[in-house]
């Protein structure tokens, strides 16, 4: 197994536009020969110098434009399902090629959302503005000033493939000489549904201005072991809620918070010797989430970080700060509700298919308590299966090493079974 290292490399991914039809069996179409190309590499590379490839994949779509401004609610529905297949694909061919690719294995993939000069005003501003530095939403000019240390850059070899590198050049190349690390650039075979029409390629929601809630305080809770495909989709999806810094108004504090089980209440989970401490899994949440959302250069960076301990509920705590008005807040929970029922600023909970009774609970217990209901957001659940006529049948073989990939108690049982040969 890789050892998780943040001085490990880190490789980029483009990917252009999605198709309009968000499902597996046209993802694989699209994108199949080159994840599969890019993660075999990253997964021999990890063999080779035992230490986890972190992999950025930045997923285009022309839709997101700075002249949307509704409620980032309205959009994160949608998005969150293009990271969704995305992420199951992933899982697919990893299954396939057995690749390990949980936090702390083979190759650690991270997919974040790049849209066109979202706000930029030219090519020749020396640095982005501080609120388009801020994922899982970035743009050309941000991606290109990140001092991220890519090894490598994938390329999809078609026409799309091409204007991505060089929207992403044109900023690279105006950074001074110094700022201006060497990348290595491969291009990798591209799927069938490339030089697409563009009403043949991903729309964001249509809905008017006016549906939707702005959300400056969102709470996602969970065990969050052996961080997994399934637990970065959830983390995205409370990061796409979020709503985004207006440059144009003044600022409002933005706030994230992350449950995350305290080690009391895991004793009697399955292979609970190979269950991750606290620390460490808040550490691999906050990894992940640094991952999507920081791309400041280390000289813009304005992050502090403070650890709480207070007596009583969600005491325990470490915060985060991105900036004067972004908090990220990691809380040791202690029960199934933590600070949904503790802060009253709260108003939206992102669950999962598998934990959506746990958002009636929560409600119920803050309209007891004469609150706001808080406005409860569902993430697909990753599977292996496409339901259309068109998608694969997948073998029970692969349904299992699939399984394997974003199940933290099926991670920790083949841990455990390691641990004993």
């Amino acid at each position: 197994m890789a050892v998780p290292d943040t001085r490990s490399p880190i490789w980029l991914l483009l990917l252009p536009d999605p198709p309009s039809d968000v499902s597996l069996s046209s993802f694989k179409f699209a994108y199949e020969p080159a994840l599969s190309t890019v993660l075999s590499d990253l997964a021999n590379s990890s063999k080779k110098n035992g230490k986890t490839s972190r992999l950025d994949i930045a997923l285009y779509s022309s839709s997101l434009s700075a002249s949307d401004r509704r409620p980032r609610s309205v959009l994160a529905s949608g998005l969150q399902k293009l990271l969704g297949v995305l992420y199951r694909l992933v899982c697919i061919i990893c299954a396939e090629k057995a690749i390990d690719v949980c936090h702390d294995n083979d190759v650690d993939a991270r997919i974040f959302l790049l849209g066109k000069d979202l706000g930029h005003s030219s090519h020749g501003e020396a640095t982005p503005s501080r609120h388009l530095l801020q994922g899982p939403i970035i743009d050309f000019q941000t991606l290109a000033h990140s001092s991220r240390p890519w090894i490598r850059l994938f390329s999809l070899e078609s026409e799309d493939g091409e204007t991505l590198l060089k929207g992403f050049f044109s900023y690279r190349n105006a950074l001074p000489v110094g700022r201006r690390q060497h990348l290595d650039i491969e291009r990798v075979g591209g799927g069938l549904t490339f030089e697409q029409p563009r009403q043949d390629r991903y729309q964001a929601p249509k809905a008017p201005k006016s549906d939707g809630t702005r959300h400056y305080c969102v709470a996602v809770g969970g065990t969050f072991d052996h961080l997994h495909p399934g637990h970065k989709l959830l983390l995205s999806m409370t990061a796409l809620t979020l709503e985004p810094e207006d440059p144009h108004k003044p600022s409002r504090e933005r706030t994230m918070i992350i449950g995350i089980t305290g080690d009391e209440l895991l004793t009697n989970k399955k292979h609970a010797d190979q269950m991750q401490s606290w620390d460490d899994r808040q550490q691999a949440v906050r990894e992940y989430l640094s991952a999507i959302l920081d791309f400041t250069t280390p000289s813009e960076a304005l992050r502090r970080i403070e650890r709480f301990s207070n007596p009583g509920p969600n005491g325990q705590a470490i915060h985060e700060e991105f900036g004067a008005d972004f908090l990220v807040k990691y809380v040791e929970i202690s029960d199934p509700f933590g600070p949904t029922i503790t802060d009253e600023s709260i108003s939206a909970l992102i669950v999962s298919g598998e934990t959506r009774s746990g958002g009636k609970a929560v409600n119920d217990k803050r309209t007891a308590k004469g609150w706001s209901a808080l406005d409860v957001l569902e993430v697909d659940v990753l599977d292996a299966e496409d339901n259309e006529e068109t998608g694969d049948v997948e073998s029970p073989q692969n349904d299992q090493n699939f399984l394997g990939k974003i199940s933290s108690t099926a991670i920790r049982q083949r841990l455990s079974a390691k641990s004993q040969t």
